[in-house]
């Protein structure tokens, strides 16, 4: 028989179940309501921190002041609703424990960067203007980057806790109106992380390297994509740069025939390059950039052009006519040596193909590019046009690898770190990466016709290890009849018919990894593969007739243990977009 009343201890029980039940619902709707106030002020503070940046960039102080004023009270709205010991708590629980250490994580880390990192900042605002920093009259004065060196470290080293906290949030779990304000929050953080970072290196290597303490000369290689190397393209042009207390002059200009391929190679090559490369990446500066890691390439470059002229440059730094694009649209257009108008509509077409069709000859076409790349640097270091949209194309180009840079000294090499100016490819830790770099075979100017894209799918995840599916799709639009183009675009026999592209694929596993299988358009194919350093190499050569199209996919496994998102660097084209993407990992 079933009892109708309950004794004193489970009246009691029932009590405390029903007290905890009410204290907790009571506690998860105040942290909804918390969390509400939190994301809406982290949403704010996105929209302040946007009209900061654009005043700092445009020197605005006075918008500045009051644009971090708001940006403060925001931050500290958004980090007092979002800790204390429940939020604590609350990150530690099943379900809301992610978006409760998100929330709080990410306010912390606004408010650490609102009250302790930019206010150094402001103290030298007036001296951040686009316009401090551009070439005027071939000058750009080097105490400008002493004098803020200091403040620009003071904010970097203390906004390196932050970078470490939010960049390892993982908010692919959010869920709902949160996951908006606090992916566009993490996201600015670490924008601001990078630049801080990247701003205070620079401020304290740059007055070395525009001579401040004597000349520095250093050799611009002007590649063309058109004939496509690893980091771009074959570098025709060059331009022999000094920097002396400031003031930046041209002290010679020339071509790839300038510098005749050498009897033996200029510095020592490895038993891996040669397998890999061939002799000539050191003996002929036209294949000295075919090692993806741009410190290497540099270095043989510059041990080529030494032994060729005489000269022992300190640096090292890699443009395209896409780059060239960019700066367009700030300095406005520029006078060709022929008295046709570059701009950024046509600066690519003009440059990497008209320009060979209208001078069939080498020598034409080498006069043209050197008086046009002279042009084209008088016009930067003029200061001519907008310097914060000069600025804001460079920076585009650098971070679509299309701007390298290397010095010899070591120490300012190592000052430019991971940034992607450095352009290397160095040893994986857990983070894998993967190179797909592509390089013409046929000496010829076809790859202005070439569309390429490269993806990367982590398909599944085995004891730390990935197995990565690599695609790299190619494209000729070369016409259909080539007969109209010059022996300069169409390449030399006998290695394809005129108009038909030869392109090397190599893929790069990442470090510690293998390769297991290679196929060309569905059938697979034999596979070859090198070494370079802890990387296999998978090498594939395909040949593309004009308007034809070709499917080269690569099984491969990252290293072990390498279990984050992965990065994937490609060859930049003569279209506009990234060749350094990340792919998401599936461990």
């Amino acid at each position: 028989m079933l009892r109708d009343v309950l004794t004193p201890s489970e009246w009691t029980r029932r009590g405390v179940l029903i007290t905890v039940a009410v204290v907790l619902g009571l506690t998860f709707v105040w942290m909804a309501f918390q969390a509400t106030l939190a994301t809406l002020s982290l949403s704010k503070a996105a929209d302040q921190s946007d009209v900061l940046r654009t005043a700092l960039i445009s020197g605005d102080q006075e918008t500045a002041e009051a644009a971090l004023d708001q940006l403060t009270v925001f931050a500290d709205r958004a980090h007092d609703n979002s800790n204390g010991p429940l939020w604590w708590v609350a990150g530690h629980l099943p379900i809301v424990g992610d978006e409760a250490q998100a929330i709080s994580t990410i306010s912390s880390g606004l408010s650490v960067a609102v009250n302790d990192a930019l206010p150094p900042l402001m103290d030298v605002a007036g001296q951040l203007e686009a316009d401090n920093f551009t070439v005027r009259d071939s000058v750009i004065d080097p105490t400008l980057f002493t004098s803020i060196a200091p403040a620009l470290s003071e904010s970097s080293d203390a906004y390196r806790a932050v970078i470490d906290e939010v960049g390892d949030l993982d908010t692919s779990g959010l869920f709902g109106r949160l996951r908006r304000p606090v992916v566009t929050a993490q996201n600015q953080l670490l924008e601001v992380g990078t630049v801080l970072d990247t701003a205070a290196r620079a401020s304290d290597v740059l007055p070395q390297v525009l001579g401040a303490d004597g000349p520095r000369t250093y050799l611009v290689a002007v590649q063309s994509n058109a004939e496509i190397r690893p980091l771009g393209g074959v570098p025709g042009t060059w331009l022999l740069v000094q920097a002396d207390g400031g003031r930046i002059s041209i002290l010679e200009t020339g071509s790839s025939s300038d510098l005749p391929p050498l009897p033996s190679a200029a510095a020592p090559l490895t038993t891996q390059e040669l397998a890999l490369y061939g002799t000539t990446i050191g003996t002929d500066f036209r294949n000295s950039m075919l090692n993806p890691h741009y410190p290497r390439s540099a270095e043989l470059a510059s041990a080529i052009f030494a032994a060729n002229r005489g000269v022992l440059v300190d640096g090292v730094v890699s443009v395209d006519p896409v780059t060239l694009a960019y700066l367009l649209v700030g300095t406005g257009p520029i006078q060709a040596s022929d008295g046709s108008v570059l701009t950024p509509e046509n600066a690519v077409d003009v440059l990497l193909n008209q320009s060979y069709v209208n001078y069939p000859d080498g020598a034409s076409q080498n006069a043209f590019f050197e008086s046009t790349a002279r042009a084209v640097f008088d016009v930067f270091t003029a200061g001519q046009g907008d310097p914060s949209t000069v600025l804001r194309g460079l920076a585009t180009a650098a971070g679509e690898r299309r701007v390298l840079v290397w010095f010899r000294d070591e120490g300012l090499e190592k000052e430019l770190g991971d940034d992607v100016v450095a352009g290397r490819f160095d040893p994986d830790t857990d983070v894998p990466s993967v190179g797909v770099f592509l390089s013409d075979r046929t000496e010829a100017k076809l790859e202005y016709y070439l569309s390429s894209t490269t993806t990367v799918s982590s398909a599944s995840c085995q004891d730390d290890e990935q197995e990565l599916s690599v695609r790299t799709q190619l494209r000729s639009t070369v016409p259909t009849d080539p007969s109209g183009l010059p022996l300069s675009v169409l390449g030399l026999a006998p290695y394809a018919p005129p108009g038909t592209m030869v392109v090397r694929v190599r893929a790069y596993t990442p470090s510690g990894g293998t390769v297991g299988t290679v196929t060309v358009d569905g059938a697979e194919v034999p596979l070859e593969t090198h070494v370079e350093g802890d990387r296999i190499v998978a090498y594939v050569e395909v040949q593309l007739a004009p308007g034809a199209t070709s499917d080269v996919r690569v099984s491969m496994t990252g290293g072990a243990g390498q279990t984050a998102d992965g990065r994937l660097l490609t060859t930049p084209g003569i279209s506009p977009g990234q060749s350094d993407v990340a792919f998401r990992s599936s461990c």
